[in-house]
Order: C-alpha cells, then structure tokens, then sequence
C-alpha cells in the first residue's frame, strides 16, 4: 500500500514538474513572438494613408489611423525612400519575390480614389522627387539582395534582361515628369549605389543636373 502511494505521489510530482516546465516554455515562446514581431505603419507624406510591414498582418497600403486602420490594397511596398502622393495619386515602390529568392522592385501609380494600380516602369527604384518636381529613379536595377555576393543565381538572373549589371554598380537615373509619366531626361551613373546621391540627383533642379552632365 505504502508502494502504491509512493508510485502515486511520485507521478504526480512528475506530472506537475512536467507542466510547469511547459507553461515556462509557452510563456517564454510567446514572448519571444511579441518581442520579434513586426506590425509597423509608416505614414505617406501628409496623407491618411500609410504602408504597413507586418509579420502579423497582411502587408499593404492602409488608410486610417494605426489603430483602427483599413486595408485598401494588398501587397509589399516601400517606405525607405521614395514614395510620393500628388493629387490624389501615389507613385511607390511595390517589391516582389519569386521562388527563387529574387526580389525585383517596379514603379507603380496609384489611383488613390478608385484604387486603380499601374505598373510604369519594372525593375525601376524611386528615389525621391528632385527641386524641379520631376520623380528620380534608378532603372536598370538589380536590388542588393540579389547580387551575386548574396544570391548565387544572380547571373542566370540578369542573363533575362541586358539592361541589368549585376557585378557592379551601374544604374541608369531617370526622371520621369509626373504630368506624362514619360521620362524627362536619363542618365547613367557608374557610381549611382554610393553615398551622396541626394545632393547630386534630389536636391537639385533636373535643369542643374542636364547642365552638369
């Protein structure tokens, strides 16, 4: 009898120790995922729409405040650098991936009242908007997760289009008037990924840059 109760006592112990162990690992588990998550809104200019980057939600453009926000159109845009509203319409950088762990960046237009999308220029990265109103771009563009230090099948990748220099830092600068969506004027520019881009292409009129070219 003195056995059974031993025997008895003893798996209880176990039994508690065990679920004590596992309510530690949930409870730490969990704030890990809430430690490391990702749920960030980044506000378009002086609009009531914003990008969000999450790892709890669905990626996308919001409208409304953080709180309480509404999800207009699906998909991973840029925030980092240029994304312009003007009169009611946006130009951003939408990001795409492929299986293959390529990631090609393409300048789309927004309709931000009918919520129509349209694709201007492919494996094109907008900048900014220079002095003179016109949107600077690097085109021809191959994203630096792609190149080959980082992806082995960069050069199988470029292989695809001409245009694209992967062992390099070679970027055509384009700018593109906003009442045409043409392009204004182009350039390339051997140096286009280092430092100091913005003084040369941004924070100068496209008149400037013509002149010094």
């Amino acid at each position: 009898m003195r056995s059974s109760r031993f025997t008895l006592n003893s798996f209880l112990i176990v039994v508690i120790i065990i679920s004590a162990i596992a309510f530690f690992f949930t409870v730490k588990m969990t704030d890990l995922a809430d430690r490391y998550a990702i749920n960030e809104y980044i506000p378009i200019e002086n609009t009531e729409y914003s990008v969000r980057y999450s790892s709890l939600e669905e990626n996308g453009i919001c409208k409304g405040s953080e709180n309480d926000p509404e999800l207009l159109i699906k998909g991973t845009y840029g925030y980092d650098w240029g994304t312009i509203a003007e009169d009611g319409t946006l130009y951003i950088n939408e990001y795409e991936t492929t299986d293959l762990g390529f990631t090609s960046s393409n300048l789309v237009k927004i309709d931000l009242e009918t919520l129509k999308k349209e694709v201007l220029y492919e494996n094109t990265l907008l900048r900014g908007k220079c002095v003179s109103g016109e949107l600077v771009c690097m085109s021809e563009y191959i994203m630096d997760s792609n190149r080959p230090k980082t992806n082995s099948l960069c050069r199988l990748y470029a292989m695809s289009d001409s245009t694209l220099t992967p062992d390099n830092n070679d970027a055509k600068i384009i700018y593109i008037d906003t009442k045409s969506d043409s392009i204004a004027y182009s350039v390339s520019d051997k140096a286009a990924r280092g430092s100091g881009f913005d003084d040369k292409y941004i924070n100068r009129t496209l008149e400037e840059v013509q002149n010094e070219s």
